[in-house]
């Protein structure tokens, strides 16, 4: 068995705190998180196992993957918003990006290659998402300090991640043209250190006194 990396080990952390405490994410927007990083753990591994063990090509699968965390992230933040334009931009981007992912994969770059012009695209609508939630925040008076609400957390988990993730994005496809080592080591840093921000996140957001969970209907 391949070894496994830090990144995976964070993933399968965030996955049982999730299963630990998902009596508390019962009828809110989140009740679905603990499936969801269950879904990125077996993709992780089915993607290491590809490339390592049956050398292959695994962009296809990252495509896949990528695709559906955009439209999930889009219907927590959907599920959260209060204000009706920003629920309407959280469920538009849900219908149009994978349309746009799937004219992208079959006439532009390829199912085999990894997907980085809509890659580019749902970072920084994902960074849209969060803006709009922390603007509607700060409008919003709390009964308990910011640092107490899981959406927060989540929030800034994936805030920082694309941020990070869409500087590289843009330079993608001049890095694998030019420097497709260096391009590699890089990706695999960046990538590494922003996922271990973004999990760490998804453990406090499970982690904190919150304040009374917010109804799938509010």
């Amino acid at each position: 068995m391949f070894p496994l990396s830090s990144v995976i080990y964070f993933e399968l952390a965030a996955f049982l705190v999730g299963v630990l405490t998902y009596s508390r994410l019962k009828g809110t927007a989140l009740r679905l998180f603990p499936f969801f990083l269950l879904f990125i753990v077996l993709v992780e591994l089915t993607g290491r196992y590809i490339r390592t063990v049956l050398h292959q090509y695994n962009n296809w699968l990252y495509n896949i993957s990528t695709t559906l965390e955009f439209i999930y992230y889009a219907y927590i933040f959907e599920k959260y918003f209060k204000n009706e334009r920003y629920k309407k931009i959280a469920a538009r981007f849900m219908l149009f990006y994978p349309v746009v992912v799937l004219v992208n994969l079959t006439f532009i770059q390829g199912f085999t290659k990894f997907h980085s012009y809509t890659m580019v695209l749902g970072s920084f609508f994902m960074l849209v998402l969060c803006c709009l939630f922390f603007y509607e925040v700060l409008l919003t008076p709390l009964e308990l300090e910011l640092y107490r609400v899981p959406m927060f957390w989540i929030s800034t988990g994936i805030f920082f991640f694309y941020l990070g993730d869409l500087s590289y994005d843009l330079c993608y496809n001049l890095l694998v043209k030019y420097a497709l080592d260096t391009g590699r080591k890089l990706f695999t840093t960046i990538n590494n250190n922003l996922i271990l921000v973004l999990y760490s996140c998804f453990i406090i957001a499970f982690l904190c006194k919150r304040n009374p969970p917010r109804s799938l209907s509010q």
